[in-house]
């Protein structure tokens, strides 16, 4: 093969082999300066509209969106994202700020109820670092999509739910994603995030935020589909049931609301934080399907922490594991199955705990890859007895046994036997691990995050002994 040969050859064999784009591999640019006459193909020669882009973006391929403001106006659906023949994780279709910008699409000049922010009806598609504001109804619409991934995006004040998963819509991910200042004209039924009506089963959700939504955080009520499962991790929820301005909503107020209608939505909640909900943190309501919870923490809800009192359906369970009430009450079922949280006994919890218990700020800018705020706020203290204190849930862990509640304590550098304190018996810590390779967190003696438990471990113990 001639060198003139190779050179059409092997680009074409990389696509190919790799299946992630169709024969030319072309990608799309939208800007508002752009021209939907143009190219679209380069960086110099965007596209104007979203819409546009779509039209012409095939398998594979990615729209990229500049960063600034773009406002809709008219009544009419603006922006959807159909089927586009992507059938696998490698072939799928993005649409994602480019580069680090971050692109708002404004919808707050548009009239009428029906339209959505961006709906999305194929399966497969990939939205990623894009502001949505002020859509006459949903922010963002998984209506009939599947396999589909939403991050790093926010939608706030729609005029109903910010991200809504309906339409037997399944397996989709919700990653790293906020939903705040949702109102609707009742002041009642905009949701912050809402697996609901007739969603499908497998959507997860996590490192979502929730906040001050005019209903509720995040709300799984069911009517057009029974038996399905939604996954909830590292997720937050705060203030929900109260309007921007801080006065109450007519909406429920419920942080997490698992089902609903008597229909069996089957719930896992992992690593959860609600707080400060104007009236349930985890709210049954008539869910008959299986609830789960491992390692939340529900703190200072309006009625209730944890509400559970409708016995599940037939093979169904609940199930509370290393959970943690504070400053509130909780109303269980006594099918509710409960190991190792700290209202049983064992366990006797103050706000000396806690870090902090100081709810200011967990609205807060999200890291640069779009994850959480590193945050105090119930974290636990050294000497806590909620540390260690929990049930292996096959959650990570540090030291001997899990600890209670949404974060895990984190020792200092050094305090191995984590009581806030480096000595002796940080000492024997050490030595009881020494030489250990390959260990995970080698029982909290691996200080710099190396696998192993070594001399360098020993120097960093040594640098802070005492302290």
């Amino acid at each position: 093969m001639s060198k003139w040969q190779q050179f059409f050859v092997l680009p074409m064999t990389f696509c190919l082999f790799f299946a992630v784009c169709p024969a030319y591999c072309t990608d799309y640019y939208v800007a508002t300066d752009g021209n939907d006459l143009d190219t679209g193909t380069d960086i110099d020669h965007p596209f104007l509209t979203i819409p546009h882009a779509v039209s012409v973006v095939a398998a594979g391929e990615t729209i990229y969106v500049r960063g600034g403001t773009y406002t809709y106006t008219g009544s009419n659906p603006i922006i959807s994202l159909p089927a586009k023949s992507g059938t696998s994780e490698t072939n799928r279709c993005s649409l994602m700020g480019y580069n680090g910008e971050r692109p708002l699409l404004d919808f707050s000049a548009m009239t009428g109820t029906g339209a959505d922010g961006i709906k999305i009806t194929g399966s497969y598609w990939y939205v990623k670092g894009i502001d949505i504001k002020g859509a006459p109804r949903i922010g963002i619409n998984i209506n009939g999509g599947n396999y589909c991934i939403i991050e790093f995006c926010s939608a706030y004040e729609n005029r109903n739910t910010g991200v809504q998963v309906q339409n037997n819509s399944a397996h989709n991910k919700i990653i790293n994603c906020d939903s705040y200042y949702n109102r609707d004209s009742t002041d009642k039924n905009s949701d912050g995030f809402s697996p609901k009506t007739n969603v499908g089963t497998g959507n997860y959700f996590y490192g979502c935020r929730s906040w001050q939504n005019s209903d509720d955080g995040y709300d799984g009520y069911l009517t057009g589909t029974d038996d399905v499962n939604t996954t909830y991790e590292n997720c937050w929820c705060f203030k929900n049931g109260y309007l921007k301005d801080g006065s109450a909503s007519q909406g429920n107020g419920n942080g997490f609301k698992m089902g609903g209608n008597y229909l069996k939505h089957n719930v896992i909640y992992k690593n959860c934080l609600s707080f400060n909900n104007r009236v349930k943190g985890f709210d049954q309501n008539h869910d008959l399907g299986s609830i789960t919870i491992y390692n939340c923490t529900s703190f200072s809800n309006g009625s209730y922490n944890y509400s559970i009192t409708d016995t599940p359906a037939s093979g169904k369970t609940v199930t509370l594991i290393n959970d943690v009430n504070f400053t509130g009450s909780k109303n269980l079922g006594s099918f509710v199955v409960q190991t190792t949280d700290n209202w049983l006994s064992g366990f006797t919890t103050t706000s000396a705990d806690f870090v902090s218990i100081d709810t200011n700020g967990l609205d807060g800018p999200r890291k640069t890859d779009g994850s959480l705020p590193d945050i105090t706020f119930m974290h636990l203290a050294a000497g806590s007895d909620l540390i260690d204190g929990g049930t292996d849930v096959n959650l990570p862990y540090n030291g001997p046994a899990p600890d209670l509640g949404a974060f895990e304590y984190l020792p200092g550098p050094g305090d191995c036997h984590p009581d806030g304190h480096i000595d002796l018996l940080d000492l024997k810590c050490l030595a009881d691990n020494w030489l250990n390779a390959g260990c995970g967190n080698c029982n909290g003696a691996d200080f710099n995050g190396d696998h192993a438990v070594n001399f360098s471990d020993y120097a960093i113990m040594a640098n802070n002994w005492l302290e």
